[in-house]
């Protein structure tokens, strides 16, 4: 490393607290959000050491290898993402303090330069520009990666727990478990129902499911194919499947629609399932 990059590193380094106080004097008043004027002292505080750690890192990178950059700066990323998304920041406000970051940076490093008692050319502030902007630029590529990874993780997670909520096996006995369904059962429904069923099925290890459809309005073709479709796959598993509470509607429609349930065992309510599979 030169002279006068060693110079602007140190430079850097002992400014990052006057830095981030620069910084944040630019922030805006946004509620939530961890990068706001108003935040918490406990929440700024964190925000404070996390800026001027970046600084840092920033200014290590002008004497670094692209690969070594990169390493440092995705093990920093990586925390702070998770951070942001934890205080429900949004995107729009990690873009634009991405754009304040660089501009106070450079403010800097020309403070540097009217300040440095040293001959610094043209060539030596493109070549600090080169270095500087690549990492800002990497810095913001990888938060966004992490950032959406774990926001998609999130909801990939949140969805199968809403699957799993929209048809819960409830265990009635050690043998004995029950499938109440609500609502609209669409296809997408139905075939997500199948498989999260199967699964509690196994895991419950019961050898008989009932399924009340007591709070199901309306079945068409398609669900009525799925459903068949759990109470074939149930019986591979050697789970004996009782259907109940089909009300008047639905029966009208499925024998409008040609559904045969002739071949499934049905019991009018839950109360005589009830007293026929657990009370005896």
């Amino acid at each position: 490393m030169d002279t006068k990059t060693e110079a602007l590193y140190k430079f850097l380094v002992d400014n990052a607290t006057n830095f981030t106080d620069d910084w944040l004097k630019r922030q805006r008043v946004i509620k939530g959000s961890d990068y706001s004027a108003d935040a918490p002292p406990e929440v700024m505080g964190r925000v404070k050491e996390q800026n001027s750690n970046y600084v840092r890192l920033v200014a290590k990178s002008l004497f670094q290898t692209e690969e070594e950059m990169k390493e440092t700066i995705s093990a920093w990323t990586s925390q702070t993402a998770a951070d942001r998304i934890k205080s429900k920041t949004d995107l729009t406000e990690v873009a634009w303090n991405s754009g304040v970051f660089r501009r106070v940076y450079w403010e800097y490093v020309q403070k540097f330069v009217k300040q440095a008692e040293m001959e610094i050319t043209l060539d030596d502030v493109f070549s600090w520009e080169a270095k500087i902007n690549y990492t800002l630029d990497y810095v913001f590529e990888s938060f966004i990666v992490v950032f959406m990874e774990i926001l998609m993780n999130r909801l990939a997670s949140q969805a199968t727990l809403i699957k799993e909520l929209s048809a819960p096996v409830i265990s009635l006995t050690k043998e004995v478990g029950l499938l109440p369904l609500i609502g609209e059962i669409d296809t997408t429904r139905a075939k997500g129902l199948m498989e999260s069923t199967l699964t509690q099925s196994i895991d419950a290890r019961i050898n008989t499911l009932i399924v009340d459809l007591s709070g199901v309005v309306m079945v068409d073709t398609m669900v009525a194919h799925q459903i068949f479709k759990l109470m074939d796959a149930l019986k591979l598993l050697g789970v004996q499947t009782i259907v109940t509470g089909i009300r008047p509607e639905v029966a009208q429609t499925a024998v409008q629609l040609g559904i045969d349930f002739s071949d499934i065992m049905t019991e009018g309510n839950l109360q005589n399932v009830i007293k026929k599979f657990i009370q005896s």
